[in-house]
């Protein structure tokens, strides 16, 4: 009897637990009739897990008494309806501000920045009363063309005088040489974030929470996890499934960057008790281009203390929580595509995500951004760490921010590009509870107010089948490489930007990602940081029980002397190693020049360096690497042909994930492009391939081990290395590729005839005021793409009039007007007052209303007058809606 093909039966029977969930944007009054409502929408398209994000709009207090009240009616909603509910633990984000609460409260415990005041000396220059923002800590003097031992401290030579929320010092310089003199100083994160602005109960707290510090940490626990555990602690680990964790970081860009890094008062003793040995005369390297070899020293070791802190204090104090509560934790870092943006944020994320049980990234501008060269490489990094750290599902929140021009065929390419990566859980980013007033944003909604909402349930059929198989099966590559971590401590520009710092090592990365993946060679990452982790004891390369049979480290000028201890281990079992542009040259974890591999080749092709060593010259368009067919073709060279997955030849739109579950072989096959195509493959007759679009499984036809498949657009393939014929469901279908219908179809703000209004900003008598035209409906829902709000609209409490002029040839015998009443305080037709007439209707969300106008309009000029506020909250007011239909 042939043995039960596992895979292929889940693929079959639709698993619940694989299709998409969402993250439900609960932005208003949450009524329990409404709330009741929504989740059996979500219900009944197939969404079975949703994440309740408290945000901008919210009318009760965050963690109040009547929160829970809400809260507690979700959970028993979800229970009755079998969906699963994930505790958000934050109002809007970053977490860690309990909506501003916890620094309103605990002002000691806000995080905290180091700066840098420089100023250039020459001999006898007496530096007199200099006004600095902060807290002094200690001052160094770097004399000009010294590349070794040319800092000095100068901390008791610096005069300090304290003065309101800084201080002025006073300093000489008493050298015969020129030299910088570097006064550094810490002062509070003071941006106000999401998290503390923009509802009811927001006071624009300034500043962010102290990550580093358990303290810190707790307290965001104790005044959130604690409170849901009280509130709803007998459902966890039942209804009540996990917790995600939002922008995990330090502080955020404009708070960091530009001449500023994370500190806090306890890093310098930590760091003298890590490392031994004191930072405070090199501290103005952290906020340099360092250029010894002790800045670079101090660098390394300071961010590997911030990720190890980050870690301890943070993540793994969460994750032990949520442990013991029987929670799954997941979320997200801040900046995963870019090695300096994330190094800013949480230092290396590869050590963090062990401590994740769902490890996550966010996917957001997904329409826009899926042509950019950054998009791929969170992905695979989140693949890579769920295979070394055991974990079956990975988290992606999608979507946002792509407008409500967003269709399904690019849906369908943005899940079908995540998917190859290695996500298998991709969640709605999101499902907006209203969509009145200020959540009229670029932001898509999936729920009732988006008219795609109705075909959710077969999308997440198509989503489910793969992100069930993807979950039972890990990537099965030979090749791994290195992600130079190291060499980015060291190396950037300690007063540039953290957005927009593209260095050599983010393009390098960009473009090894790229390539293998157009390549269609599987492999997975790791971090430099990781390189102790290999074990050679039974003669092969195995990175956490995963064997690997070729290593790529690109850009490691600058290492550790684990990553050669790597090296040495790697080149003894005969393990194939191919640098690129960078050859070792520094040891920064010892302070030491070190080149055991020599200097680099001048030749810009392929060099064989030593015994299974190869070296890639520097490409002169890195960020293009992707595209580059002259690097790929070196890699070829060191490579070979065999790592590429199935030997597919194709026109260059087809990419692929090759899989295994530890008995089968399992191919994902995606055409990235709205074109039909044909893949050529070697296969065999055991093989089965499968369609997640229809569920049903597709012919080959193979002669000589080889067949054609046709991929029609955007077309994703399962191939299973062992057939089931036994599985009767799996009915076979045609091979003509299958045609999608919604290419040609525009997302429209409501069904029916939409007259959308051209306002104008008026007096409150109504007279004509300086006209300034109020964007139409459509245009509001795709703000950010075709413009902004006026800034009329960004103020508390506004109380405006918008008057509408228009003519009318014809007085059809039905004319809707629909408003949301809830902001609108007086609204009159050709002089008539209609306002008290309102018929509740739920079209954008809960304050929605309607009423008949044919019989107050009349042929000719014809006004609508309303009068319109927003007290609520204090946020953007974006102008309510009033349409005709």
């Amino acid at each position: 009897m042939q043995k039960e093909n596992k895979l292929l039966k889940g693929f079959m029977e639709l698993q619940p637990d694989y299709r998409p969930a969402t993250m439900w944007f609960c932005g208003d009054d949450l009524k329990e009739e409404e709330v009741t409502a929504q989740l059996e929408g979500f219900k009944s398209k197939g969404i079975n897990d949703f994440f309740v994000n408290h945000t901008a709009g919210a009318t009760d207090d965050y963690l109040g008494e009547r929160y829970f009240e809400a809260i507690k009616h979700m959970v028993k909603e979800a229970k009755r309806l079998g969906l699963s509910f994930w505790i958000y633990d934050e109002y809007e984000y970053p977490s860690g501000l309990v909506g501003g609460y916890l620094l309103r409260d605990r002002p000691d415990l806000r995080a905290r920045v180091l700066c840098d005041t420089r100023k250039y000396l020459v001999p006898g220059h007496k530096l007199n009363r200099i006004y600095v923002k902060g807290n002094f800590i200690s001052a160094s003097r770097v004399l000009v063309g010294f590349e070794e031992d040319g800092a000095e401290d100068v901390t008791d030579l610096i005069e300090i005088e304290p003065a309101g929320d800084g201080f002025y010092f006073t300093y000489k310089h008493d050298y015969c040489g020129s030299a910088i003199l570097h006064v550094m100083s810490e002062r509070l994160q003071d941006y106000n974030l999401s998290a503390s602005v923009g509802a009811k109960f927001s006071f624009w707290q300034d500043g962010y929470i102290d990550a580093l510090r358990e303290e810190g940490i707790r307290a965001f626990m104790d005044y959130t996890h604690e409170k849901y555990k009280a509130a709803i602690g007998d459902e966890f680990g039942k209804t009540v499934k996990g917790l995600f964790t939002d922008e995990v970081c330090v502080g955020t860009p404009q708070d960091l960057g530009v001449g500023r890094v994370p500190w806090n008062y306890e890093l310098v003793d930590r760091f003298k008790a890590r490392f031994g040995y004191d930072m405070t005369p090199w501290l103005y390297a952290l906020l340099e281009t360092p250029v010894t070899e002790k800045e670079k020293q101090v660098r390394y070791h300071f961010w590997r203390l911030l990720t190890e802190r980050v870690r301890d204090a943070h993540i793994k104090q969460v994750y032990e929580w949520c442990d013991k509560e029987n929670l799954l934790y997941t979320g997200h870092f801040d900046g995963e595509e870019s090695m300096v943006w994330s190094m800013y944020q949480s230092g290396d994320i590869f050590d963090l995500m062990e401590w994740m049980h769902v490890p996550g990234i966010d996917s957001i501008f997904s329409r826009y951004k899926i042509e950019e060269e950054a998009f791929n490489v969170a992905g695979k990094i989140l693949s890579s760490c769920s295979k070394f750290y055991g974990r079956d599902r990975t988290l992606c929140e999608t979507f946002t921010g792509s407008s409500f021009k967003l269709r399904f065929h690019e849906m369908r390419r943005i899940a079908n590009r995540l998917m190859t990566l290695g996500v298998n859980m991709i969640q709605y980013m999101g499902a907006h509870y209203s969509m009145d007033n200020q959540r009229k944003s670029w932001k898509p909604s999936f729920n009732f107010n988006n008219t795609m909402f109705e075909r959710f349930d077969l999308f997440g059929d198509y989503v489910s089948r793969v992100q069930y198989i993807s979950a039972q099966t890990k990537t099965a590559g030979r090749v791994l490489f290195m992600c130079p971590q190291s060499s980015v401590y060291t190396n950037f520009d300690g007063q540039g930007p953290i957005f927009g710092a593209i260095t050599k090592y983010d393009m390098a990365m960009w473009g090894l990602v790229n390539s293998l993946l157009e390549m269609n060679v599987e492999y997975d990452i790791f971090s430099d940081s990781l390189a102790s982790k290999f074990d050679v004891s039974d003669g092969s390369a195995r990175l956490f029980g995963v064997k690997y049979d070729t290593v790529i480290l690109p850009c490691v000028d600058d290492t550790t002397s684990e990553v050669i201890e790597m090296i040495e281990k790697l080149r003894s079992v005969g393990v194939k190693l191919v640098f690129i542009d960078e050859l070792p040259k520094l040891l920064v974890d010892k302070g030491c020049e070190s080149a055991p591999y020599g200097t680099k080749p001048e030749s810009g092709d392929v060099c064989k360096i030593g015994d299974n060593m190869y070296y890639l010259a520097e490409q002169q368009d890195d960020k293009q690497r992707g595209k580059n067919a002259n690097f790929k073709n070196k890699l070829w060279q060191v490579l070979g042909e065999e790592y590429r997955t199935l030997d597919i030849k194709h026109n260059g739109t087809i990419y692929t994930s090759e899989r295994t579950d530890g008995n089968q072989k399992v191919y994902f096959l995606t055409n990235d492009k709205e074109e039909t195509t044909v893949a050529n493959i070697a296969c065999n007759e055991n093989m089965q391939l499968l369609d997640p679009l229809t569920g049903k499984a597709c012919p080959l036809n193979i002669v000589d081990g080889r067949a054609d498949i046709t991929f029609g657009p955007l077309q994703f393939y399962i191939l299973l290395s062992e057939k089931d014929e036994a599985i009767e469901a799996c009915k076979t279908i045609a091979s003509e590729p299958f045609k999608t219908v919604d290419a040609a179809c525009d997302f429209k703000a409501a069904s029916g005839n939409i007259l959308n209004a051209q306002w104008k900003i008026a007096s409150y008598d109504g007279s004509a005021d300086e006209p300034i035209v109020v964007p139409d409906v459509d245009t509001m829902m795709q703000l950010g793409v075709e413009g902004d709000v006026p800034s009329k609209y960004a103020k508390i409490n506004a109380v405006d009039v918008l008057v509408y002029d228009f003519d009318v040839d014809y007085i059809p015998e039905t004319v809707t007007l629909f408003a949301e009443d809830k902001y609108v305080l007086r609204c009159e037709l050709n002089g008539v007052r209609i306002d008290k007439d309102w018929q509740h209707c739920r079209l954008w969300g809960p304050n929605d209303s309607s009423i008949e106008v044919a019989s107050l309009l009349k042929k000719g000029a014809n006004r609508l007058t309303a009068v319109v506020a927003v007290q609520e909250f204090a946020t953007g007011f974006f102008m309510p809606f009033l349409q005709f239909r």
